[in-house]
């Protein structure tokens, strides 16, 4: 299984390849973005499934597979185009075998995060593919501020640094939000867009709670002396029936 999942990991890097090989009217920024964006979800995708072997996982390598097809229509065809797209293929075939399915697990685990939790860091790692996309041959410096941003959210959220629930709350979202002006109308509508929704889903308490964690104090009970073994009271230098030893 590890080797299988890294197949859409492979097939990203041919796409970032073929990109720099032959970007069509992709500007190098609009590239740089969706190459960080593809192979960051792969890399994700394929960890997880590796790891924890979990639905979320499958997904997210089945989602970055279906990215790179969207670049087989955006760039020109040539012997690059022919190796990424038959690796995107090979990707989609193996991720669906049976050999691969078998291992991933049917229900959610009953411990797991909550889905608002998982979602937030998946849509930030995914976002750069998506708004290098939108700006196409237009992009500017708000374009490269905001998606390059994204994935670190996604990391400081997900590594639970200290202030990693206010960068996913606050700090990226008011980024997108406020250098959505600085672009021309697709990126700047994707990134007011998703800037929105970030904020929307970060702001739900499961986020919270899955950042920090509740902690309850524990409670003392009084143990009978009769019951509490000899070896403790010995060290408590208690006697037979809790009390000090003269």
């Amino acid at each position: 299984m590890p080797l299988f999942s890294a197949v859409p990991l492979l097939a990203a890097i041919l796409w970032a390849g073929a990109l720099a090989a032959a970007p069509g009217h992709l500007a190098p920024v609009s590239i740089v973005l969706v190459a960080v964006g593809s192979m960051a979800t792969a890399t994700v995708g394929m960890v997880g499934i590796t790891v924890t072997g979990g639905r979320w996982a499958h997904r997210t390598a089945l989602g970055s597979l279906v990215a790179t097809l969207v670049l087989a229509v955006v760039r020109p065809v040539d012997g690059w185009w022919v190796a990424a797209l038959l690796c995107s293929l090979l990707g989609g075939v193996v991720l669906l075998s049976p050999t691969m399915t078998r291992g991933i697990r049917r229900l959610p685990a009953a411990s797991g995060p909550p889905l608002r939790a998982v979602l937030i860091p998946l849509f930030l790692i995914g976002f750069p593919f998506v708004l290098g996309l939108g700006a196409w041959d237009r992009p500017s410096a708000g374009t490269a501020v905001i998606g390059s941003a994204a994935p670190l959210a996604a990391l400081w959220y997900a590594r639970v640094l200290p202030g990693g629930l206010l960068a996913v709350r606050v700090g990226w979202p008011a980024l997108a939000v406020g250098l959505a002006f600085t672009q021309w109308v697709v990126p700047a509508l994707v990134s007011f867009t998703a800037g929105v929704a970030v904020a929307l889903l970060a702001w739900h308490s499961s986020v919270r709670v899955a950042f920090h964690p509740p902690r309850t104090l524990g409670t003392a009970h009084p143990i009978p002396p009769e019951l509490t073994p000899r070896e403790v009271l010995d060290t408590a230098e208690l006697d037979e029936r809790g009390r000090p030893r003269r």
